[in-house]
């Protein structure tokens, strides 16, 4: 397990609806919605987020080289998550705590050393890291390289690590437009009195697929708006979403067996920040289901949705 850091943004609909509200999370939970937007929470300086959280990355080695694994673990959230190169995935702190410790074992003087290649912040939770790492065994003459992607979410107590995920090299080969291909054609859901209309084509040079989604309650139209997915050089695949009501959002896919854990974070019309972790499982060909976790809108948790089944509409032919 080589340790690696993690990544936010986006979704198969980080769609944003008007109201302060995701749709499909809302769409999911009508509790989310009477319309007021979150409290917006004190700008901090970006500049002094970057420091800090480069200079987390810096300590997170010096813990590493350690052989700390219970200071390493501290740098995660309480329910964070360690995908690694092999696809073992860590859930929640004692997990990777454990995970750590095991590995230190068998690796007493392992060290690391973090490139950080990108960071960038969206708004005043969320940011994401990206860059390379190179892990040396005691036994082995060279270290080994891998890549990972780091989503850092903003609590009281500064900033964590939410979800990391690491991978070799040309592991982003592996990952291609081709793997979501099936998600072209005409999709729908229904929930209560609300119901979403889904569609994906491939755009004019087979590049991005692009969707258009529309929400409906009452049979009114109350959110509306286009997403583009496409190929990350750096792995998985990451898309753009862009509302009727003037949010917008940008996400990061990755793949883990035969889901996909889709990292999202946007801005609402009043500059409130909204982030979560949407999880899509195929059902075939012509159903998935669609669930947000980690939710958050200006600062503030929010409850996760149940699963939603959204299936293919046929056309008679």
């Amino acid at each position: 397990m080589a340790a690696a850091l993690l990544v936010a943004a986006g979704a198969l609909a980080g769609w944003f609806a008007a109201g302060g509200k995701m749709v499909f999370p809302a769409f999911a939970d009508e509790k989310a919605g009477d319309g007021a937007p979150p409290a917006r929470a004190e700008a901090k300086d970006d500049s002094a987020d970057s420091s800090a959280i480069r200079k987390e990355a810096d300590e997170f080695v010096k813990a590493f080289n350690k052989g700390d694994a219970k200071a390493v673990a501290a740098f995660w959230t309480k329910d964070g998550e360690y995908v690694g190169p092999d696809g073992e995935t860590l859930r929640g702190r004692e997990a990777i705590e454990k995970g750590y410790a095991d590995f230190f074992k068998k690796n007493p003087r392992a060290s690391l050393e973090v490139k950080v290649e990108s960071l960038r912040l969206f708004g005043r939770h969320t940011a994401v890291e990206e860059g390379t790492l190179k892990l040396r065994l005691a036994a082995d003459k060279e270290a080994a390289e891998s890549r990972y992607s780091v989503l850092h979410v903003h609590d009281d107590d500064g900033w964590h690590l939410a979800q990391v995920r690491e991978w070799l090299p040309d592991a982003a080969e592996l990952v291609s437009l081709k793997d979501v291909e099936w998600l072209i054609g005409e999709w729908r859901a229904k929930r209560d009195e609300a119901e979403l209309h889904v569609s994906y084509a491939w755009d004019e040079d087979r590049a991005f697929l692009r969707g258009r989604y529309s929400l409906k309650k009452d049979g009114k139209v109350v959110s509306s708006g286009t997403q583009v997915i496409g190929k990350d050089p750096a792995g998985g695949l990451r898309s753009w979403v862009f509302d009727s009501s003037g949010s917008f959002g940008e996400s990061s896919w990755s793949r883990d067996g035969d889901r996909w854990v889709i990292a999202a974070g946007g801005m609402l019309p009043n500059g409130s920040e909204v982030t979560a972790t949407n999880v899509l499982i195929p059902l075939g060909k012509d159903a998935f289901t669609w669930q947000s976790i980690e939710r958050t809108a200006g600062g503030v948790s929010l409850p996760e949705t149940p699963p939603i089944k959204v299936t293919r509409v046929k056309t008679e032919k």
